[in-house]
């Protein structure tokens, strides 16, 4: 109390110097904004401590990676003459711009030992073939300056007859390019172009990179009459999702903001009291940001959940501050001395929530997913810069304003008086006061003359709501994460549809895999993972036979039909096959040739059974087979990725919750001096986790990285309202020999509208989330605002309830302790 009491008079006497002060720490701090950066890959979200992280690793050591940039082409004829002449010298574009040149594209040595692109498409052997004759014809020129002249010219055919007459009518050609997961549509009215991405891209530099890749396609292949041009893969994927998070997001925010304008309006009746808050909670997020970026802490998909989270909170500071300074002006009329009190009064419930805050939000280091480490530490952060500024700098600046009133004429101050009365009368009759009010006269006379009654039912309520959290799901389609009309969302749905699922999975093979047992057992493999019946869900396939490919395939097709028999025979079939613009080395065989790939294509699973299937697939077999022979495997691609993404959701989610509620617990215990006042404030934040997992189960949501944050918001938020009652009602029992009824009562009147305030604005802040293209993030925003609002009620019914029977209980014991005095006798 004496902290608070040393700020209040600090508040009153040096209220500029306090502004000052902050705004140089706003430019510092803001400052920091310039260096954040931000993890928008599904790679940076992982722990690399996962096995399929683990996999990633030794795939892009072995293999360069598995990533790809999806290039999607449609036009009435993919085999016009424009768009083959691109294709044809894609390679020596990609070369010759220091775009892509500096290790932003996988490059792979040619005959020659020079370094070329890793780009395939239908025309790869076209290329190929196209090299091998103009290399013995003693030409050596780039291929991105052939031009359809300079073919028709040695052919007597433009590009496209050439491609449609000699190239795509011969058999082995049409077998290997054309159809479901091939390159090319029979119809040739759609292609599909693979470009490999560099290893060890930073989320900035695959940004860059696809926004370059989009501007080489489009500025080359534009003005191709009927063209379409869809581009996919993780660098696109990245790009729009930042792009996403940083614009859509913050529209969506600034809407909350409006929204939270306008409550704040109709609760107060006053520019100033409306605006200050919300200048102080956009201040609040720049101070939050700023450090995150000077701190070096980038910003993710959690981070959608960051300034909803911090707007709640400031609300739930700010109002009742602002709520106390309304009450104390009835004594200290328009003066400093009213923000004094205010400030000595809240403070300390602010402080309070603020700690319990803090601890709970820092028990998410313990998760194992990088992005809530980073967004309890972010939160955690912004709650003490929120603090801080609730109890300095709002009360500094309405400091300020009252000044200019003491030091007013005394007319002045006679007309603001009159004005300011006739607003608070206005205020006592307008609609919203008027429900206010009776809804929380109501809630007081429930808590009292009900009060067992309401302990019982609430109690049976969320007993109810954690018993569903054994039947929550999560959701395994990663693609969900992202908008569907995101671009590179878009490419990838229409990639399927013309070429089938292109969501990859690999198996990679360890060993002696050139020698023929080995390639035997891979062929085996692949074989029984598409004839298991376990590879029938629903009536359709999860790994269609033509969607996986292994090193054994690719050699069989160079090798005449034929399996290798020897190793001398595959090894002249990896030559063979890199001759014909086959991506062998580096792609399907490791660099020193003791590892190799199967590569599988499927849609994204729609359910975890289709991925813990998929996996049950692709282990027993490969242990049935690659095992037996004497190879080690290891598993990577999507599957993998979501099984480890979504199978630490629920436990993260419950361990987290868990020590978030103790050791909240353990604060509000502390902090209230008492056992029973701890336990009875932490009610609030079990009634929201309980709400929160009801409402999941009701709407048949399953939980994902972004709705397993609710809990902690729910906690953050919610236990504050408790706070600041429990905090009010013992300031008014220590206000004489108050009853516990009238304390009750006078806590509900006062502070109880202004938690009213804070949560209708905070649920409407997000109501507006759930507007977002993100259905994740929709039921973030659905669920979080249901969860919030029973947090306000369990406050004005639960609490208060608690609270009066706890009173009860002790005056009893007192009574019952005190001596018998025995009348005196006359």
């Amino acid at each position: 109390m004496r902290v608070f009491a040393r700020i209040a008079r600090t508040v009153k006497e040096r209220p500029w110097t306090i502004i000052a002060m902050s705004l140089v720490l706003s430019v510092l701090l803001g400052l920091g904004l310039l260096f954040l950066k931000g993890d928008v890959t599904y790679y940076s979200i992982l722990p690399k401590g996962f096995p399929s992280i683990k996999t990633l690793d030794n795939l892009r050591k072995k293999f360069g990676g598995i990533a790809y940039e999806s290039i999607l082409i449609r036009a009435p004829s993919v085999t016009d003459s424009r768009i083959v002449q691109f294709l044809v010298g894609l390679g020596d574009y990609l070369g010759e711009d220091p775009r892509f040149n500096q290790g932003q594209i996988q490059t792979v040595k040619d005959g020659e030992g020079e370094k070329i692109p890793v780009v395939q498409d239908y025309l790869t052997p076209f290329i190929a073939n196209m090299k091998t004759e103009m290399a013995t014809m003693g030409f050596d020129i780039p291929l991105n300056s052939i031009s359809n002249d300079m073919v028709k010219q040695f052919t007597g055919k433009d590009f496209q007859q050439l491609v449609k007459e000699d190239y795509l009518s011969n058999p082995q050609v049409k077998k290997s390019m054309v159809g479901k997961q091939k390159f090319v549509t029979p119809d040739y009215k759609a292609a599909l172009v693979m470009i490999k991405v560099g290893t060890g891209l930073s989320d900035k530099q695959q940004i860059k990179l696809a926004n370059d890749l989009d501007d080489l396609f489009r500025s080359k292949l534009g003005d191709v009459s009927g063209i379409k041009i869809n581009i996919g893969g993780d660098p696109t994927l990245a790009r729009d999702f930042d792009r996403h998070i940083r614009n859509k997001t913050i529209i969506l925010f600034v809407i909350a903001i409006a929204f939270v304008i306008i409550m704040l309006f109709l609760s107060f009746r006053r520019f100033t009291d409306t605006l200050l808050p919300v200048a102080f909670v956009v201040l609040g997020l720049v101070w939050t940001f700023g450090f995150t970026g000077w701190v070096g802490i980038p910003y993710s998909v959690a981070a959608i959940a960051i300034m909803p989270l911090l707007l709640g909170t400031a609300l739930t500071f700010v109002v009742p501050l602002v709520a106390r300074y309304y009450e104390e002006m009835e004594h200290h009329f328009r003066s400093v001395e009213a923000v004094g009190k205010a400030v000595m009064t809240v403070g300390v419930g602010i402080f309070l929530a603020a700690t319990t805050n803090v601890f709970g939000f820092l028990v998410f280091k313990l998760s194992v997913l990088p992005p809530l480490k980073d967004f309890g530490i972010t939160c955690a952060a912004g709650t003490v810069f929120i603090f801080g500024l609730s109890v300095t700098l709002l009360p500094a600046i309405m400091a300020v304003r009252d000044r200019s009133y003491e030091k007013a004429p005394e007319e002045v101050r006679a007309e603001l008086r009159t004005h300011f009365d006739g607003l608070s009368r206005r205020k006592r009759r307008g609609i919203f006061a008027r429900v206010t009010d009776r809804v929380l006269e109501a809630f007081s006379a429930m808590a009292v003359r009900h009060s067992l009654i309401v302990i019982i039912g609430f109690t049976l309520l969320i007993l109810l709501g954690f018993v569903q959290i054994r039947s929550l799901k999560t959701d395994s389609d990663l693609r969900k994460l992202a908008p569907r009309n995101l671009p590179g969302i878009l490419a990838d749905f229409e990639i399927e549809k013309y070429f089938g699922g292109r969501q990859q999975d690999v198996i990679m093979a360890e060993g002696d895999v050139l020698k023929p047992e080995s390639l035997e057992a891979m062929v085996r493999l692949e074989d029984a993972i598409a004839d298991d019946k376990d590879n029938i869900y629903e009536g359709k396939m999860l790994y269609p036979r033509n969607a996986i490919v292994g090193l054994p395939d690719v050699l069989t097709e160079a090798n005449n039909g034929r399996l290798p028999a020897t190793r001398a025979e595959a090894e002249q079939a990896v030559k063979t096959a890199e001759a014909n613009g086959g991506y062998v080395t580096g792609g399907l065989l490791s660099g020193d040739g003791k590892a190799a790939l199967i590569t599988l294509n499927s849609q994204g699973a729609q359910s975890p059974q289709v991925v813990d299937r998929k996996l049950a697939l692709l282990k027993t077999n490969s242990e049935k087979y690659l095992t037996k022979q004497g190879l080690q495997y290891e598993l990577g691609g999507i599957t993998p990725i979501t099984k480890d993404m979504t199978k630490n959701i629920i436990p993260t989610e419950t361990l987290s919750s868990i020590l978030s509620l103790i050791l909240c617990a353990l604060i509000l215990i502390v902090i209230f001096r008492s056992f029973p006042y701890g336990l009875i404030t932490l009610t609030v934040a079990f009634a929201g986790v309980a709400a929160e997992i009801g409402f999941l189960q009701l709407m048949n949501w399953p939980l994902d990285t972004i709705t397993s944050l609710s809990s902690a918001l729910v906690i953050g938020i919610g236990v504050n309202f408790g706070i600041l009652f429990t905090h009010r009602y013992l300031q008014e029992m220590e206000l004489g020999n108050r009853l516990p009824v009238d304390a009750i009562k006078a806590t509900m009147m006062n502070l109880g509208r202004a938690n009213v305030v804070a949560a209708l604005a905070t649920v409407a802040a997000f109501v507006i989330i759930m507007l977002s293209d993100i259905v994740p993030l929709r039921r973030f925003g659905g669920v979080t605002a249901f969860a919030i609002g029973w947090c306000l009620v369990t406050s004005l019914t639960l609490m208060p309830a608690l609270l009066y029977r706890l009173s009860g209980h002790r005056e009893a014991q007192v009574e019952k302790a005190m001596p018998e005095v025995e009348p005196e006798k006359t």
